[in-house]
């Protein structure tokens, strides 16, 4: 028992004075390395050289984010309160109802919303595309307030059918539903 013990201290020692001369010799090459001169040994890169393609990698970044701001946008409209009042309100009413079938909805599983959508400042002029189970047609709704306190005037809110036999649909005379924002 005590033999091991010595022996575990002399070679627990002996690491200690190992790891000693390497941290000095490490200390020694680099205070030789400060001294050195640093060369370099090849020509460096231009850094014009690639110049129509990297302008071509920044029209192609730029026309890209563009694109996907443009998309994240009308992501927004598609999920604003506003929409999603006049979904409620068209699949409710009487006369959406009698022209477009059941099952009211956007035309296409990625809808696009023209026009301006903003609530802040009181201005809707939106328009966007709905189908039912019998036809399509396009909605349009244009309405705007004076002040955030106010409630919105709407202006007009018609569905204008696909088929050319068919008139527009005025949904504000709809005695199905209430339409108020």
């Amino acid at each position: 028992m005590l033999r091991s013990t010595f022996w575990r201290g002399i070679v627990s020692s002996g690491r200690c004075v190992r790891r000693e001369q390497a941290l000095g010799r490490r200390l020694a090459s680099s205070a030789n390395a400060s001294n050195r001169i640093v060369t370099v040994e090849r020509e460096l890169p231009d850094p014009f050289a690639g110049k129509k393609q990297n302008r071509a990698y920044f029209v192609t970044y730029g026309a890209a984010i563009t694109l996907v701001c443009i998309f994240i946008f009308n992501y927004e409209k598609t999920r604003s309160p506003l929409t999603n009042s006049v979904m409620y309100y068209i699949r409710r009413s009487s006369n959406a109802s009698s022209f477009l079938g059941e099952n009211i909805n956007f035309r296409d599983s990625w809808p696009w919303i023209s026009g301006q959508l903003n609530t802040a400042s009181g201005d809707v002029d939106i328009s966007f595309a709905v189908k039912g189970s019998k036809n399509t047609a396009t909605l349009y709704l244009k309405a705007s307030r004076e002040s955030k306190f106010h409630p919105f005037k709407i202006h007009h809110f018609y569905l204008e059918p696909h088929s050319p036999d068919s008139g527009k649909i005025d949904l504000l005379n709809d005695p199905s539903i209430d339409f108020a924002l």
